[in-house]
């Protein structure tokens, strides 16, 4: 009871108010129904209906339309605060949630669930009213059909009794086909990504382009079978509430007037009312694939909100709040620190550690070693991105316990290999544009981008142009420790020789801590100490002038 929940969200007033209105509309709607078959009946006997009548039915009208309209109106709005409010949670709680939790939902499924189901359901939960005032037309024909007819009111019942046994069969397939769609749906954005963002291997690789549009069109032939599943679930629906209806009224029809005594001269009646009792049930029939679809695509962003809470989080503020007890730092240690890399059905892989380290406020410390040596996943190990299956971190010999990570991670600025750069400085919003663009003319970017509105003009850059940026981003956060994972490695002489030379001493005169992996050996004497990683573990740590000599 998915939606039944998520409805419960709004306040009671709000869903009080919603249900009364549409109670009235669906009770004027019933009274419509009655009046129109009573008139029907004095015109059959030659009488024709007065003015009293049309006054009746001309405000009976009235209250109809103008609840309905209330009604459907208050749904839309209430609606999109409840949806605006499961957005605005679900990013929140991703924003905050550990970094292997938001790496394993996977980037095509949170697209999905944050913008196409909640656009779904913003379109279906609406129509949910509608179904509600027919339900209740339903009801009120229901007993305006037994009492012109018990007979015919037990051949209504026995009838869709037996469609809704074959609708819930239907219903239970078409759940399935659903849920397995949102599946390879999630799976299609996640290739489309892919070709976005290895656009240039993609294009260098034509093996590799065709090996990815194959794994599409397979996903896309797969979800085009479902699809097509699902409209025949649909199709089912639709015909089984077709089904019922003639086999009710050709029973009425045909049978009531020869052999059952008594209905001969109210027939005429019955049709009519039959078929108000069946429109707003086949109605409700029509609708419900996409109140099943609403259900699913609500399951799933439940089922991530669910799991988002359950792995816990620190808010930013309690985050900044634990980073002051660390802000005059002298030194971190780092002991038997060991994290285990694992696939999608939890079989480990590489290992990293135990690492033993010990960093120094105002120190540079150059981390190196061969690719896949663990130099990244140290660094994320360092900075509490990743959790430490075994070892402690200290600060001036305090342990940080697992619910003061978060405020540890707020004395960390940096670069990764994978970095992310925004458009924005967010978090600097008061920056000095006229200083962003010094610091950009510095770094050699002058006409190629500028800082305006609070946005840099451009990103479609080189990747070490793009590095500079998150460099001037990284500098203007001002943090006490600095992280680089190879930032230099795709600079040119010029600014490779600029980083070791200006960016880090200046950093060291500040009082940062410095800690940057590095291929370029002729730089390592600007370190204190080169620590060498090899298979996760730390093989020798050196001062910075005889690094390069192992």
């Amino acid at each position: 009871m998915s939606i039944a929940a998520f409805l419960g969200g709004a306040s009671r007033r709000q869903l009080w108010v919603m249900a009364a209105l549409t109670t009235t509309a669906g009770l004027a709607n019933a009274g419509l129904v009655v009046m129109i078959n009573e008139v029907g009946g004095d015109i059959a006997l030659g009488e024709r209906p007065g003015w009293l009548l049309w006054l009746g039915f001309g405000s009976v009208f009235l209250a109809y339309y103008l609840s309905n309209t209330a009604a459907l109106l208050r749904a839309n709005t209430l609606i999109e605060h409840l949806l605006n409010r499961v957005r605005l949670d679900v990013v929140d709680k991703l924003r905050q949630t550990e970094l292997l939790v938001a790496d394993s939902l996977g980037r095509g499924k949170l697209y999905s669930m944050v913008s196409h189901e909640t656009n779904h359901l913003s379109v279906t939960f609406p129509l949910l009213v509608d179904a509600f005032q027919q339900a209740i037309l339903l009801f009120f024909s229901l007993i305006y059909l037994a009492w012109l007819s018990p007979m015919a009111f037990a051949a209504f019942i026995v009838a869709v009794g037996a469609g809704i046994a074959s609708y819930l069969a239907i219903n239970r397939r078409f759940r399935v086909t659903l849920a397995v769609l949102g599946q390879r749906q999630g799976s299609m954005l996640d290739t489309i990504d892919a070709i976005i963002q290895g656009a240039k291997e993609v294009r260098l690789n034509s093996a590799c382009g065709d090996g990815i549009e194959r794994s599409y069109r397979q996903l896309s032939r797969s979800s085009e079978a479902l699809l097509v599943k699902s409209g025949e679930h649909w199709a089912e629906m639709i015909l089984l509430s077709s089904l019922v209806t003639y086999l009710l009224l050709g029973v009425v029809g045909f049978a009531f007037p020869g052999f059952i005594d008594g209905h001969s001269l109210i027939v005429f009646q019955l049709i009519p009312v039959l078929l108000f009792c069946v429109s707003p049930l086949a109605k409700i029939v029509a609708l419900s694939p996409m109140f099943i679809r609403a259900q699913v695509g609500l399951d799933g962003i439940l089922q991530v909100q669910k799991r988002l809470a359950d792995a816990g989080s620190v808010s930013p503020a309690l985050a900044r709040e634990q980073a002051k007890a660390f802000s005059d730092f002298r030194t971190l240690t780092y002991e038997g620190l060991c994290f285990t890399h694992r696939d999608e059905s939890g079989e480990a892989g590489f290992t990293a550690g135990p690492l033993d380290l010990t960093l120094t406020r105002g120190e540079v410390v150059f981390v190196v070693g061969g690719n896949g040596s663990g130099k990244s996943t140290a660094l994320r190990l360092l900075c509490g991105l990743y959790p430490a299956a075994k070892g402690v971190i200290r600060v001036d010999g305090q342990v940080v316990d697992s619910s003061g990570i978060a405020g540890l991670r707020e004395l960390f600025s940096a670069i990764f290999v994978d970095f992310h750069l925004f458009d924005r400085l967010y978090g600097l919003e008061q920056a000095d544009p006229a200083e962003v663009n010094r610091l950009i003319d510095q770094m050699g970017l002058a006409g190629k981008v500028r800082f305006a509105d609070g946005r840099f003009s451009r990103l479609h850059l080189s990747t070490g142009q793009r590095k500079r940026l998150a460099l001037i981003a990284a500098l203007l956060e001002d943090r006490p420790i600095y992280l680089f994972d190879e930032w230099s490695a795709e600079q040119d002489i010029h600014f490779r020789r600029y980083f070791y030379e200006n960016v880090i001493p200046d950093l060291r005169a500040k009082g940062k801590l410095v800690v940057a992996v590095s291929h370029d050996e002729r730089y390592w004497h600007h370190a204190d100490r080169v620590v060498k990683l090899d298979l996760g573990r730390i093989v020798w740590d050196r001062p910075g002038s005889e690094g390069g000599h192992a």
